[in-house]
């Protein structure tokens, strides 16, 4: 079974582009950047684009005070901690204070990729995130709206209004039951799911896996819409209109000195959406976000990188109007600066944390 499964990732890292690794797939774009680079005459012109946030929200920037700037009608319920709050007590008081009830994310201040991202059912599945996980840690409301998507937005400094660039619908991976079938079995029938089994069996999901779902019976397999946790991403593009861009732009206005990023949303139905009803914003990603309707296999790879090429253009050009306006790019040491601390933090992380036993924790 683990051969047949390292077979199918495999082919699929190597022939499938959504899958490709980051290097290969961004291969063509590198001599972009470089273009703008040369132009710049800065090796991180990119990263006065959003400039409050560090690096432009490329490498160590803080979700929390990202979501800080978001308009509080549309972001869910979060409680920020630092890495020295590791009292159960006053966790379970501050979250309690908070309104929130479980389950709720947990996931890292700092981090890309849906990183250490957990859903949270009880007292002792907290206790141990914060055990494994000495870092600054964001809880948030665990939104049941039940559609998610992304939202690319971007808006020149000097122009009134800016434009949704890109919306990509995401689908949470889901199997429908048999009666007979383990969730494991199920999984090995379609691709997407088989990639995904290795990573629970890591985590230590032996009971949801082994697991027989009732005829009929729809189990979400994870509840995270990432696309390395085996979320699909669709093309929406189609649905880009200009009561939505209309929407995000009120949105942007309320928050200071943000042109460009990735809104993860959750919403009810598309037409309330565009009425501003019934949505949450996850969060926001600056400049290391992707435009995720590329994600989608039915979009020609000619017009995945067409896309990429237009963005750092846009990107270059909100530089250079951002530099008029006094905000310099971080300079080569800062950003080196920058690098090392984000890599070692990358270092110091749990990746490998799973639910402790409750008796360990003190809280059976």
């Amino acid at each position: 079974m683990i051969d047949r499964l390292k077979e199918s990732k495999y082919i699929v890292k190597w022939t499938q582009w959504e899958y490709w690794p980051v290097w290969l797939a961004y291969l063509p774009v590198v001599p972009v950047i470089l273009y703008y680079v040369a132009k710049s005459r800065r090796w991180f012109f990119f990263s006065n684009v959003n400039p409050f946030f560090k690096t432009g929200a490329l490498m160590g920037a803080s979700k929390f005070q990202i979501l800080e700037e978001i308009p509080e009608s549309y972001k869910p319920c979060t409680v920020f901690f630092s890495k020295e709050e590791r009292s159960l007590e006053d966790i379970l008081h501050k979250i309690g204070s908070s309104g929130l009830r479980f389950p709720v994310i947990a996931k890292p201040d700092v981090g890309e990729r849906g990183l250490l991202v957990a859903l949270i059912r009880s007292e002792y599945e907290l206790a141990s995130y914060f055990a494994a996980n000495k870092i600054d840690i964001i809880i948030q409301e665990y939104v049941e709206l039940p559609n998610e998507c992304g939202i690319f937005f971007v808006k020149k400094p000097y122009d009134e209004k800016g434009k949704v660039v890109s919306v990509g619908i995401k689908s949470l991976m889901k199997l429908t039951g048999d009666g007979t079938a383990t969730v494991r079995q199920l999984m090995n029938m379609d691709t997407r799911s088989r990639l995904q089994i290795e990573r629970l069996e890591e985590e230590g999901s032996h009971i949801l896996l082994d697991s027989i779902p009732e005829e009929g019976e729809i189990v979400t397999i994870e509840h995270v819409g990432n696309h390395c946790r085996g979320a699909t991403f669709m093309d929406g593009n189609y649905m880009i209109s200009d009561q939505l861009h209309d929407l995000f732009n009120g949105i942007n206005a309320q928050m200071k000195e943000v042109y460009y990023g990735r809104f993860d949303v959750k919403y009810n139905t598309w037409e309330e959406l565009l009425e501003g009803k019934n949505i949450r914003i996850l969060e926001m990603n600056g400049i290391a976000s992707e435009p995720i309707h590329v994600y989608d296999k039915r979009v020609p790879i000619r017009d995945k990188y067409k896309c990429f090429f237009s963005l750092w253009k846009t990107i270059y050009e909100i530089s250079n109007i951002q530099k008029s306006r006094g905000y310099r790019p971080i300079s080569l040491p800062a950003a080196y600066k920058a690098f090392r601390e984000y890599k070692n933090y990358i270092k110091s992380l749990n990746t490998n944390w799973k639910v402790a036993p409750a008796t360990n924790l003190g809280l059976a």
